[in-house]
């Protein structure tokens, strides 16, 4: 009597076990999708937001190399027409006063 009575009990619970889990599944399949797809698009603007950050830097980044470099020119065209205007004073006296100046 006890171990059909034991036997009865086993098999109850597996029942209830069972039939819980078959009952009702764990998770809706189209919450998960739905779900996923807002993560991937989450995730897809999370990157573009990145790339645009990353563009945006890169262009900062070539305006100032371009403005770095037209500086950079400015200052040699004003070493050229210094030193232009200053050729002739600093090379008229080499050792000629022939009374001719250049």
């Amino acid at each position: 009597m006890k171990t059909s009575l034991l036997s009865f009990a086993a098999a109850l619970g597996l029942l209830a076990t069972t039939a819980s889990y078959a009952a009702a599944p764990a998770s809706n399949p189209y919450k998960d999708r739905k779900e996923a797809i807002r993560y991937d698009r989450k995730m897809e603007a999370e990157r573009a937001r990145r790339e645009a950050a990353q563009r945006k830097l890169e262009l900062e980044r070539q305006r100032r190399l371009e403005a770095q470099r037209r500086a950079e020119q400015q200052r040699a065209a004003e070493r050229a027409r210094y030193s232009a205007q200053h050729h002739n004073d600093r090379h008229d006296d080499h050792g000629r006063h022939d009374g001719y100046r250049r």
